[in-house]
């Protein structure tokens, strides 16, 4: 034993010096979270119920959205390279956010096989604990019904994406659907851009998923192009067709670096108007252009960038999606919709 420790005590020793700091990065992921600005009550509609106040005729691709990138990935492992929120989902929707982003993959246990959520390859946990439970669908979907019934003018638009690489598709869409059918009256499961009196009280689904069971209604087709090249375009924003009348316009540049990413995201909110048949979904959230990522670090320059961005009333903007997203920053987005100096 003593020859082992003597031929090998330097790997380790340098294999438990990286897995200590592997343990610090995820423990302290959920420490110094971007501060929430204290605000005027009285300029903002209520973060819980801004939509009461939209017209029920509004589609809602005409309206501007707050949404979160990666929504569960709050605890996770390393939280450094993976953490992208500093809320629970169900904070989000507390504090404004109508938007999530949700990446699942097909897990297993004891009982069996159901969805988990992911970022990359780090589970997303409950907990700040590494050996925290991975969070499941079936428990986000809880909260967000009890949400909608507490609330019923708002409705949550739910972009589900496959993030498991070796997911058989036909499973992880049973499992989906499984979950969905159990409380099938609140999801408005269609493929065109539905009006907001259709959706109140709903989860609207928008699939980025291949729908291999061909079950008929999944949602709203959102398969875009991956847009992960770090060198950039003279258009960094895409057109998709999601039927005959509505189209889609995704900017998603993940890999450019903050100075890349400021002029995408700017160029498409001046440039690429949503309305009642366009749909428009404007990420923020960037992973950099280096080998290894800091969202947190990258989300605290850009979300400052909207924060100073000058939003017209009355004007859609659409979905605008970041990383560490704040009560504040969801009242900027979707005050937009309103009269200025609303009351």
């Amino acid at each position: 034993m003593q020859k082992f420790f003597r031929e090998n005590g330097a790997k380790l020793i340098s294999a438990l010096v990286i897995f200590i700091m592997l343990l610090v990065c995820f423990a302290n992921a959920d420490n110094g979270e971007i501060e929430e600005a204290v605000t005027d009550s009285k300029r903002y509609k209520s973060t819980t119920e801004w939509m009461q106040e939209i017209n029920d005729d509004t589609p809602i691709s005409s309206i501007s959205i707050p949404g979160t990138h990666d929504s569960a990935a709050e605890y996770i492992f390393p939280g450094h390279f993976l953490k992208t929120q500093g809320m629970s989902i169900a904070d989000q929707l507390t504090n404004g956010f109508r938007y999530l982003d949700i990446r699942l993959a097909v897990e297993s246990d004891k009982n069996g096989d159901y969805l988990g959520f992911v970022h990359n390859f780090g589970k997303c946990r409950a907990r700040s604990n590494v050996f925290s439970e991975q969070i499941r669908l079936d428990g986000v979907l809880d909260q967000i019904y009890a949400f909608l019934k507490a609330h019923p003018s708002e409705t949550v638009l739910f972009c589900v994406k496959d993030e498991g690489k070796n997911d058989n598709a036909k499973e992880f869409e049973e499992l989906l659907f499984k979950s969905i059918n159990q409380n099938k009256s609140s999801w408005y499961l269609y493929d065109t851009i539905p009006k907001l009196s259709r959706v109140r009280g709903k989860i609207v689904l928008l699939r980025r998923f291949s729908d291999a069971m061909n079950y008929g209604n999944t949602g709203l087709s959102f398969n875009w192009n991956d847009q992960g090249q770090k060198t950039s375009v003279d258009l960094p924003y895409v057109m998709y067709s999601l039927n005959d009348s509505d189209k889609l316009w995704v900017q998603d540049r993940y890999k450019y670096n903050v100075g890349q990413k400021r002029d995408a995201f700017l160029d498409m909110l001046r440039n690429v108007q949503a309305d009642d048949h366009t749909f428009t979904l404007n990420f923020l959230s960037t992973a950099g252009d280096g080998t290894f990522g800091h969202p947190k670090g990258y989300a605290e320059v850009l979300n400052g960038i909207l924060m100073t961005t000058n939003l017209a009333p009355q004007t859609s903007y659409g979905t605008i999606v970041v990383d560490f997203g704040t009560r504040e920053i969801a009242q900027h987005i979707y005050m937009s919709n309103f009269q200025a100096n609303a009351e």
